[in-house]
């Protein structure tokens, strides 16, 4: 059982990495609200029409200034007509260049005005598809290729065919045959790009796939350079890189060399067109059926009519790829859409329900087993819940289904009755705090990841939070303290981040608290600090579900859930889960610890 369009639209958008949001206006809020990818969009295209029509229009100056010449200047030998003709195409032909540029200006607005419309929520799309197991930027992606079309002159010469019609029929008007010859021309050169497009389509869909996987690779490749450095891997990661990378050349230089070939024979054929023209013009006027101003006039008028579809076909490629982006932008947003804005129920207290919940892997195969299997249970407000179990036992799915980072595929998650999908994404967001197993912190300074990068945070409730998690202490001794930059490349060891996720999911005095592995990189002191502030967050009430490898961080909650295989083996006290003599703290060495005292109680 998949989750549905419906479940996807009623989940919150901001908390699949940040754990949380806050209740605020700003780019998010426009983020998720549905609106059509084009809203506001249509006017301006408009405007672009119209652009494009006066141009076309003065288009016709040129041909009319050669006829002119010919048959009326030159015959009657006119220097006075021949001024004022001039000035007049000079004139209109200024004219025109500034529609030119003014319809180029224009149509950049228009992408500058889809970017800021779109690009928010194209951010949002590409973060909530990491709940189905992208972990892409496609839709952020897909913006930038439709904005820079936008901006191209194969988006102008879409507005120019609309014209080309006309420009044939002016060439009818001049003589039946040049029409019928310009229309032959344009059928075999829209043959050329049908061609082009059959033959070369799926190399070009395949080669950027390959480009994308090829960054992909590098880019985690790049995140474990002390990995690859320490242990000699550098060389087999470059192979290893180099082969998709050299496979995804071979397709794109194939690609090219398609491209490249048709369009030569387009180029040529036009070049052989113009030709035809000047020639079977001079025949008609041999014959008496046109003047020879005509002859001029007819070429650069089938010139114009052919333009916008040489344009079109020499950007073939772009404006394909365009229109494949843009289709899969729609899709994104309307399938990532937050749906009617919700209404914020009362202030959650804390209580989670749990009924058959299921949930099966990203893209799993057909039958295969789900990792999450039927889980049904109910945790009060301020009760601590530790959950332990073997490696792939679903603990940390199950962290992720609880605070919504991944939707379940079959079952509910209710907080105080309310299903997750009810909630105001931003409202019970505030209510969250979720530390995950591998920490993540995201670019920017200290504070702004406590603060969950809320631009009007409380710098007290950042340091109370850094407090509580002991990591202020840490913190100031950055080099910038609380302004220190997090970026790509900064190093932080694996308990100050760890440090710093924790006071993320303190950040607020959150209701509910999920913490996967809180003491995974603590020395003994830290987990003391850590089991202080749990003890204080119980005693302010804050619901605890802990996943943890320590007993004696288990011990220390009020019931104890075992899972294993995705099911729950055990549900009790943490006296009734590990028998009447409570463990010893163990050295962090794993799930091991828990298995003599899980035997003993069963063997009893």
């Amino acid at each position: 059982m998949r989750p549905t369009s419906a479940q996807v639209q009623g989940r919150w958008t901001c908390r699949a990495t940040t754990g949380s949001t806050r209740s605020r206006s700003g780019p998010w809020s426009s983020a998720v609200r549905p609106a059509g990818p084009q809203a506001g969009i249509a006017g301006s295209i408009v405007h672009i029409g119209v652009f494009s029509f006066a141009l076309n229009a003065l288009l016709l100056v040129t041909p009319l200034y050669m006829l002119q010449i010919y048959d009326r200047v030159i015959p009657s030998s006119s220097r006075e007509t021949l001024v004022y003709l001039s000035l007049i195409a000079l004139l209109s032909l200024g004219f025109l260049g500034g529609l030119d540029i003014i319809r180029a200006l224009y149509a950049e607005r228009v992408a500058a005005r889809l970017d800021s419309r779109l690009a928010s929520r194209a951010f949002a799309a590409s973060i909530i598809g990491r709940r189905h197991g992208s972990g892409d930027i496609g839709p952020l992606r897909d913006l930038a290729i439709v904005r820079s079309f936008i901006g191209s002159r194969g988006f102008s010469a879409l507005f120019d065919l609309p014209f080309t019609p006309l420009f044939v029929l002016l060439l009818y008007f001049v003589h039946p045959d040049l029409c019928l010859l310009t229309l032959g021309g344009m059928l075999l050169m829209v043959l050329l790009a049908g061609l082009n497009q059959l033959a070369n389509g799926q190399s070009e869909t395949r080669a950027a796939e390959l480009f994308v996987s090829g960054n992909a690779t590098a880019q985690a490749f790049a995140r474990n350079a002390d990995t690859l450095f320490a242990m000699g891997m550098v060389r087999g990661a470059t192979e290893a890189w180099g082969r998709g990378f050299a496979e995804a050349l071979r397709v794109q230089t194939r690609s090219l060399a398609v491209n490249a070939v048709f369009g030569g024979v387009a180029r040529a054929f036009r070049m052989m067109l113009q030709l035809g023209i000047l020639g079977l013009g001079a025949w008609l006027v041999l014959k008496g059926e046109m003047t020879a101003g005509m002859i001029f006039a007819a070429s650069i008028i089938s010139g114009r009519a052919l333009q916008p579809i040489d344009q079109l076909i020499g950007g073939w490629r772009q404006t394909v790829q365009a229109g494949r982006a843009w289709r899969r932008l729609r899709a994104a947003l309307e399938r990532h859409s937050g749906g009617t804005e919700k209404i914020r129920l009362p202030e959650p207290r804390g209580v989670v329900d749990v009924k058959n919940l299921v949930y099966f892997a990203p893209n799993a195969l057909p039958g295969a087993e789900p990792v999450i299997r039927q889980l049904s249970f109910r945790i009060e407000a301020g009760e601590a819940v530790a959950i332990i179990g073997p490696s792939r036992a679903g603990k940390s799915t199950l962290a992720r289904l609880l605070v919504g980072a991944a939707l379940p595929s079959g079952g509910s998650v209710r907080i105080d009755g309310a299903e997750l999908r009810s909630w105001d994404g931003e409202q019970i967001g505030e209510a969250i705090g979720y530390l995950a197993q591998e920490v993540e912190l995201m670019p920017g300074t200290i504070a702004a990841n406590i603060s969950r990068f809320d631009p009007q945070a409380d710098d007290g409730k950042i340091i109370e939070a850094a407090k509580r998690a002991q990591a202020h202490e840490l913190i100031l001794a950055q080099r910038d303290g609380y302004r220190t930059e997090i970026g790509l490349s900064a190093v932080l060891s694996g308990g100050e981040r760890q440090r710093i996720g924790l006071a993320r999911a303190f950040y607020g005095n959150p209701r509910i608290l999920v913490l996967d592995e809180p003491s995974a990189h603590l020395d003994s002191e830290g987990e003391a600090a850590l089991l202080q502030a749990l003890s204080e967050a119980r005693r302010a009430k804050t619901m605890l579900i802990i996943i943890t490898h320590r007993p004696a961080l288990a011990a220390s909650c009020d019931r104890v859930m075992v899972l294993k295989n995705g099911a729950i083996e055990a549900f009790g006290s943490s006296g009734d889960v590990f028998g009447r003599s409570m463990p010893a703290p163990e050295p962090r060495y794993g799930a091991a610890s828990f298995v003599p005292v899980i035997r003993a109680r069963q063997r009893t």
